[in-house]
């Protein structure tokens, strides 16, 4: 069966696509077969597809799929469950009956936080969700904070600096959550490949491609070691 795994953040534009394409192109990297679940209804994932395809610069062992409804979102899992190691689902920028659907569905949840207080606040309505969705049901689903958009000067901002304070904040409050020493930092290639250009995995190894592949490299070790760490913790 599939690892099933959601980025979710109730601020549109937070980054959720940019963080899916990233992780996606380092898995299907490691010989994972990756399955991606649009269910934003931007389709910034699909139309990143449609691109790529255009472009001919369609990546090996990752498939592209929409869900826009519960149902859809259901059918879509049940049918590939079997086919793909992990999916990665895009879930809606806004609170609703889907994106509660994407989070009881996954194992893990990831949320992308911008130097920014709306961004910050909408990391902490999705780190809400899932541990009243774990309260109800009693299910163990993970929630995981990154940073992204990171700049040098911007770690000098007020609402960088709040990131982790705030993340310490929800954990004192008993709120089962955690922030990745990993950050993702703005990149020009991260807004290109969304282009149609693919993943980054795909680009010419250029000094700035390699720095962006070894912190995603990062990020996906990091979580996949957060990961082990919690489903020991479950089963202890």
């Amino acid at each position: 069966m599939s690892r099933i795994y959601a980025a979710v953040s109730n601020k549109g534009g937070a980054g959720k696509t940019t963080l899916v394409t990233l992780a996606a192109g380092e898995y299907a990297l490691r010989n994972e077969r990756v399955l991606l679940i649009d269910a934003d209804s931007r389709q910034n994932l699909s139309g990143w597809w449609r691109l790529c395809h255009n472009k001919q610069n369609v990546p090996d062992n990752i498939e592209v799929t929409t869900a826009s409804t519960s149902r859809t979102l259901e059918t879509a899992i049940e049918r590939f469950a079997t086919s793909f190691d992990l999916i990665v689902i895009d879930a809606p920028g806004v609170d609703s009956s889907l994106q509660t659907s994407i989070i009881r569905a996954s194992e893990l949840v990831i949320s992308p936080i911008q130097p920014a207080i709306k961004e910050i606040e909408a990391a902490g309505q999705a780190v809400a969700m899932v541990n009243e969705i774990n309260d109800e049901a009693g299910t163990k689903i993970q929630h995981l904070n990154v940073r992204t958009r990171v700049t040098i000067p911007g770690r000098n901002l007020e609402a960088y600096r709040y990131i982790r304070p705030f993340v310490a904040g929800l954990q004192q409050a008993a709120y089962r959550t955690a922030l990745l020493d990993t950050e993702l930092f703005e990149r020009n290639i991260y807004r290109a490949i969304q282009n149609g250009l693919g993943t980054l995995q795909m680009q010419d190894l250029t000094d700035s491609v390699r720095k962006a592949r070894a912190e995603v490299q990062a990020l996906v070790n990091e979580i996949e070691s957060k990961r082990s760490i919690h489903l020991k913790g479950i089963a202890a």
